[in-house]
Parts: structure tokens; sequence; C-alpha cells
């Protein structure tokens, strides 16, 4: 909540010392007086005192009159005078819900810095308190909502406001920041009248600002459902991205531990391991065998040379022999797989480029009808070309049958023709996948081939070189068998750790999955929660029965409407700038913002309890509508309504008397600043 209680303007000129004082109490308060008479200052003041004129635009100038900058004209007796303007300021004293006071003073004009605001602790205008305790801070700066001395952080604490976060156009996010509320709680006349939206400040950069803004007045969960949506997207997108980098991690397997990674599914997945665990396999005598099996077969193998005593060569010669001629049968087999893996890998290369070759002229004929049926919707009468009966690739004439029957086909529609291509795109594009598939296993399995034939190389080696050594010296196949016992199993288990690393950080990101897609779930299916749709139907209740108050003619009331897209008055397929008399575009916003109040005021909204109208009788709104709104103003009683006019003095007096309003200041005659 927050609520005026008191103003006062100080002007010192050469003429001596100028001002105004005006009170202010809850409920309707009417400041009457004759155009000329500076009202309006009074109420802009209010808004320069908050340091709140970024509303209106970027500009630094004081949004003040001459009167309280340069010189102001003033009665001497009969006479006309003017006064020159030495120094001059604004004090202003404002309370919160919960009964505490501030008192604020800024620099007009004169010598103090006019983004400098000195603030003190209680009623200091009204009752002299906190003199002893000011504290300077600084308004208009970078930083004025979110640092310690910003005076729009000291104001945000004092309504018990948690400004949310907005984004931004091409910048970071930043605090929906008080310049971009409060053009739904003062209308300043000269620009501000006639506009629907409100006149919103756009040069503070901050994305769909008119939205933000009601939400955060209204108290809706869209805004918080939109930023938790947001925020659950991302969170699918790097867990996403995570999981795609840590299957790739998987596997990619070292080119000295020829493997295959099967199972890790392609998408993340809420629980894991999956019904189907991953595996890794390596290639053993042309079969993939799991890694784990075949490394614990050489642990246990490389067990048993290392507590076996080497024999000599004379001892091996035996064994040795016969294992030469099974390891010379293997290299065979092994290089005669490799020559059929080779001619298969050539076969299915030559496939994989022929269905791309057939998946790019699909898609290009795909887009020429696509391009056709644009053109078509756009009101052309042009024909692809095969329902011209010619083909669309090499425009050669199409017939429809082996034999002239003098009968054609009726060739299929566009939508046909799209539909049939995108099916076909869908299963050429799956055949590729798998002929990829087949491509990458071969490659790995030639790999693994390779592997082994290099393996059964250096065996046969090794073996041919014990038997022709001298009979007393240790078995170099015994020796050479061990070592490279000693290395596979090295570089195994490091790849075995690996992939067992990148299990375990598949199982905490399917934790993280299950956690995202329970946070989606409990989102709601539109952008708006119950409680939002209540709010806005309320809003929309609240509009129309005050447009009837309002006497509004240019369109049924029945027909507007408060969006569920952007929150403001819409009516189907009209412009309300272009299509609303300018009296009712009045109309429909004292409706708006008065709407705005009344539910915005309610326990889970955020609307102050404060509107702000200068002259709002614009465009000759008939008087009868006029005085509607200042009755159903008056009946909003946990608010404060400042609204100053010129109206005629006698009228609206007695009506306003009738309506028993007690806050009305009459100026008659006279300027808001005279002498004191």
């Amino acid at each position: 909540m927050l609520r005026i209680r008191h103003l006062v303007l100080s002007v010192n000129t050469d003429k001596g010392p100028f001002g105004a004082k005006q009170s202010f109490g809850d409920g309707l308060n009417i400041i009457r007086a004759q155009n000329y008479a500076g009202k309006s200052q009074l109420l802009q003041a209010i808004v320069y005192a908050l340091g709140l004129e970024g509303m209106f635009g970027p500009s630094h100038v004081v949004p003040l009159a001459h009167a309280l900058t340069d010189y102001l004209d003033f009665k001497e007796g009969k006479s006309n005078a003017k006064a020159t303007v030495i120094d001059s300021m604004v004090s202003l004293e404002i309370e919160n819900a919960k009964g505490e006071f501030l008192t604020v003073q800024r620099a007009i004009a004169g010598d103090r810095h006019k983004h400098l605001m000195t603030v003190y602790e209680g009623r200091a205008i009204t009752r002299k308190e906190a003199l002893s305790s000011s504290h300077d801070y600084f308004v208009r700066e970078p930083y004025a909502t979110t640092s310690e001395r910003g005076f729009h952080r000291r104001l945000t604490e004092f309504l018990g406001w948690d400004l949310p976060m907005a984004p931004r156009y091409n910048d970071v996010d930043c605090p929906l920041y008080l310049e971009t509320v409060f053009p739904l709680i003062f209308v300043e006349q000269k620009l501000a009248w006639g506009r629907i939206p409100a006149r919103y400040p756009t040069w503070l950069g901050i994305r769909d600002v008119g939205r933000r803004t009601v939400e955060f007045v209204l108290g809706l969960d869209a805004y918080a459902t939109a930023i938790e949506r947001a925020a659950v997207l991302e969170a699918i997108a790097q867990l996403r991205r995570e999981w795609a980098r840590t299957r790739a991690q998987a596997e990619k397997v070292p080119s000295s531990a020829t493997g295959m990674v099967r199972g890790i599914p392609r998408d993340p997945v809420a629980s894991w391991p999956p019904e189907v665990p991953p595996t890794f396999s390596v290639l053993q005598r042309s079969e993939w065998v799991p890694l784990s099996g075949h490394l614990a077969a050489l642990r246990e193998r490389l067990a048993e040379l290392q507590t076996a005593v080497v024999p000599s060569a004379l001892e091996a010669e035996p064994r040795i022999k016969a294992e030469l001629t099974q390891a010379e049968e293997q290299l065979s087999e092994r290089e005669e797989g490799i020559r059929a893996l080779l001619n298969k890998l050539e076969g299915d290369t030559g496939e994989a480029e022929s269905l791309k070759q057939q998946i790019d002229a699909i898609q290009d004929d795909l887009r020429k009808y696509k391009d056709v049926r644009k053109i078509r919707k756009l009101g052309s009468q042009d024909e692809p070309e095969s329902a011209k009966g010619h083909c669309p690739t090499c425009h050669q004439e199409l017939a429809d049958s082996l034999l002239d029957t003098g009968k054609r086909a009726v060739p299929m529609s566009l939508d046909q023709n799209v539909s049939f291509y995108e099916e076909q795109i869908e299963l050429f594009s799956a055949v590729y996948a798998n002929a990829q598939h087949s491509i990458e296993s071969s490659e790995k399995q030639l790999q693994g081939q390779r592997e082994e034939v290099t393996a059964l190389r250096d065996r046969i080696r090794a073996i041919r070189e014990t038997l022709v050594s001298p009979a007393g010296t240790p078995s170099i196949e015994t020796v050479t068998e061990r070592v490279r016992l000693e290395q596979r199993v090295s570089v195994l288990e490091g790849v075995q750790a690996s992939f067992d690393d990148s299990m375990s950080d598949l199982a905490q990101l399917a934790s993280e999955w299950k956690a995202v897609q329970e946070r989606q779930a409990r989102l709601p299916k539109g952008a708006l929660s119950q409680r939002d749709e209540q709010k806005l139907g309320a809003l929309q209740n609240s509009f129309q029965r005050q447009l009837g108050l309002y006497e509004m003619g240019s369109i049924a009331i029945t027909d507007l409407r408060i969006s569920q897209g952007n929150y403001e008055p819409e009516v189907a397929g009209l412009n309300l700038g272009a299509d609303v008399a300018a009296s009712d575009l009045i109309r429909l916003q004292w409706a708006y913002l008065l709407g705005l109040l009344e539910i915005g005021m309610q326990p889970s909204g955020n609307h102050p309890g404060l509107l702000i109208m200068d002259e709002p009788q614009q465009q000759s709104v008939e008087e009868g509508g006029f005085l509607a709104m200042l009755d159903y103003s008056s009946k909003l009683k946990k608010s404060q309504i400042i609204i100053a006019t010129s109206h005629e003095p006698a009228t609206i007096g007695a009506y306003l008397k009738k309506i028993g309003v007690k806050n009305i200041f009459e100026y008659g005659d006279k300027r808001v600043l005279d002498r004191l």
C-alpha cells in the first residue's frame, strides 16, 4: 500500500519565498482549480519526489513547469509580476500498509544535485519526526533499484514489494523497475489519456513490459509460470546437451581398445538403468563379447603367466609349434574377413550415398511443392509441373501408363503431394540412418580385426624367434605374451573405468531428468493458472460493469474482453485506437485503471491502492459519464484516488457533496503556488 499524505513545494525567488502545501486523505481526493492554476504541477511533483519521472522517458530534464525551475508569475496587488527562481525543493510525506511513514526531499532547482534524495524515517512535515536521522540516497542513476543506497530499493522495501526479474531485449534480466509500474498508477494530462495500453517506458528495454507490469500489479501466477516454464525448458535443453555429450564420451572408444558401446538411449530417460542395460563389447575372434567378461578372462590368463615359471625355448618348443600353426590359420581367416568387410563397407557406403542423393532430391521436390502451395494460398493459379503433365525435376512430359489409352489419371493434389514427399523423406531417412549405423559397425569391426591381425603377427613373430633361439634361453613367446597381456589389461581397465564413470554420470542425469519432468508436469497446461483466470474474469466483470455506468456507446459493452494474452481490453476484429470514439477511449481507460486497482488490491495482488489522474474528463466526455466515474471511485474506500480537474465548481461541488466525498480542495481562481 502507498498513501500520499502531505506535499510541500518550496520556491525561493528574488521576490521572496513562494510555495504550496497540500494534504491528502484516504478515498477520493479532488483538487479543483482553473487550467492556469498549476494543479498539474502538484501531481507531477509527487512523481518527481518519488524519482519516477523516468516513466515519461529517458530524459534527465526536470519535468516540472518554469514556475518551479525558472520563473513564476504572480499577482502583486492588482498588477502582474514575475519572480526569478533561485532554488526550489519538493517534500513528500508517504505512508505504507504497516502505518510507517517516510518523508522524502528532492531539489528541483538550485545547486543541489537533482539525483540526490534525503529521506527521513518518519513524518518530518506534519510532526517533525526523525529530523535528526536522515539518510541520503541516489535516484535516476544505475542500480538505484538494487543498491543499498539506491532510493528505489528503499521505496520498494517500504512498499513491501519483491520486484520480479524481467527479461530485456539486448541485455541481462533486470528488476521490473518502478518506472514501469507507475503508468498504471499515474496518468498525466498531456500524453497519457486515450492510450490503450498505458504509456509504458519502452526505453528501459524490458520485453513485453505491459504484460509483465499487469502480471505484477494483479499478482498473477503467469509471470512466475513463464519464468518456471522457461527455466524448465532451459533445464531440459541443458540436460539433453549433457546427455548427448556424456553419451558421445561413453561411445568414444580409444583406438588401442577396439570396442562398441550399445544400449545407451539416444534421448534422456527418467529411469536408470534402462530395461536393456548399456554394454561395452570388444571384438574377440570375430565376435563381440562383453568387456567385463573379456577383461576377467585376460586377468585370469595374466595371473597364470605371472605365477608360472618362464620355460626355456627347448621346453616350449612342442607347444609353440602347434600354436604357430593355429596362429597362422587364424591370421589367414582374419585377413579373409578383412577383405570381406572391405567389400561390404564399399557396398554399404555406395548405398548410403545413393540414399542421401534420393533424400536430397525428394527434399528439393518437397520444397517446390510447398512453394507452389504457398503462392496458391496467396491467390495464385499456378500449378505444379506434375499437374501439367511434366516432371518437376527433369521437366519431361509424363505419361500416365505404358500404353497410350487416351485417358489421363488425375494427379494428386498439392497437399497430398506434400504429405507423400514428407512420408518418403521420413522413410528414406530411417533407411539412411540404418545404413550409417551398419557402416559404423563395420568400421569398428574392421578396426578390431586389424588389431587382431596385428596381435597375431606379433605372436607368430615371437614364436618363430623362440624356435630359432638357443635352447637354454627363456621363451620369447611366453615373455612377449605376458607383456602384451599386461598392456592389454591396463588399457581395458582404463576403458572400463571410463565407461563406468559415464554410466554413473548418465544415472545422475537420469535422476535430474526425472526431476525436471516432474517440474514440467506441475506446470499449468496454458499460460494462466486457475487463479489467474479468476482474477482476469473479475477484472473483466469490473471493466464491463463500469463501462455500463459510464454510458459507453461506440461498441457493445458485452463484446469487450480483457485479453488473456496481453491483459488489455480488446474486441475481436477491431482496433480500439481507431474504431472507438475518442470519448469512449477515455471511458475505457477509466474502467481499466480502476478495475486494475480494484482487483489488484486483493490480498494476493501488488497494487498499491493509489491512482492519480490529471484532468480525466478529456475528449469532451459527457458530464454524466464523468460524474459516474467519480461516484464509482468514491466507493473504493480502501484506496486513495487523487483527481485534478477544472470542471465547473458549482456542478461538481454539489455532486461530490451528494456522494459523500470529503477530501475536496478548491483553489477557485487562485494559483497553486502562492507567496508564503
